[in-house]
């Protein structure tokens, strides 16, 4: 029997319109890389077209296993660099991903890091899955789309009520305006919470303990994904039995390999080594 990937990842990969050029986009494709890049035997679950060339990287990982559910569109963002902030559109959408999209076997992974970048899977999802460690990137549960498709800040049900069985959640300080108060919420409701922070790090919460992480050193040239490699850094270490500061400083260290270049900057194997070893179990 082959057995189980260590890691299930579930959530859309993108379309992404930037400067004029197509790119592959979405927390859920950009963690997977990562996850496969660390030698980590992983399985993704996304919602795409059937001939979506986009994620050909994807498919050619021997590390990483695919499920794609068929929707006649993918979920498609604009970013728009023209004023001083960044504004971000959503074009279209990937039907939603539902736990009877999982396959069977799947839902019994240890660690699962559910990755919505739209709103797609839902309480019922996370629920439904059997997972020792389920983590939620929860970027797409705070955000929704407004006129002419820009992306506004929400909080769906499932951010500020965690589904059953969620133990972690992280997400940035820019996802929302009242990301602050969300987090230390989200700690109060027995949730293990790690906000990011860029530069400057990340805070950590559990309950009524705070922690403040520095970033770990760079040579920052691109430091797009850096809030994901950082989620799924955090989420394996807490699997493997790290306590909360523990992970998210190992978290730290795999993110600033990715930021020094493009894709996934200078990340290798080797950057497993600031995880516990698999046989730690918390």
């Amino acid at each position: 029997m082959t057995p189980l990937p260590e890691l299930l990842i579930v959530g859309h990969v993108t379309r992404d319109f930037i400067r004029g050029e197509t790119r592959l986009g979405g927390a859920a494709s950009f963690s997977s890389r990562v996850a496969a890049a660390l030698g980590i035997q992983t399985a993704l679950v996304t919602s795409a077209p059937a001939d979506f060339s986009l994620m050909a990287p994807l498919r050619a990982l021997p590390q990483l296993s695919i499920h794609v559910v068929p929707s006649p569109e993918a979920t498609t963002f604009e970013l728009d660099y023209s004023g001083p902030r960044r504004r971000l559109f959503l074009r279209s959408v990937a039907r939603p991903i539902g736990i009877n999209d999982i396959p069977p076997e799947w839902r019994d992974i240890p660690v699962a890091y559910v990755a919505p970048v739209a709103g797609e899977g839902d309480r019922a999802l996370v629920e439904g899955l059997k997972s020792r460690l389920i983590c939620i990137g929860l970027q797409g549960w705070l955000r929704r789309q407004g006129p002419n498709g820009i992306v506004e800040p929400t909080i769906l049900s499932e951010a500020s009520q965690p589904p059953r069985g969620l133990g972690v959640a992280v997400f940035s300080e820019e996802d929302h305006p009242e990301a602050e108060a969300l987090a230390s919420q989200l700690a109060r409701q027995n949730l293990t919470v790690a906000l990011t922070r860029g530069r400057r790090g990340s805070t950590v919460q559990q309950g009524s303990q705070r922690w403040e992480i520095p970033a770990a050193p760079a040579n920052e040239v691109d430091p797009t994904g850096a809030g994901d490699v950082f989620g799924i850094g955090f989420t394996l270490a807490l699997a493997r039995g790290a306590s909360a500061p523990e992970a998210a400083k190992a978290a730290a260290a795999i993110a600033a390999r990715v930021v020094e270049g493009p894709e996934l900057g200078n990340l290798t194997a080797a950057d497993a080594r600031h995880l516990p070893p698999p046989s730690a179990k918390p």
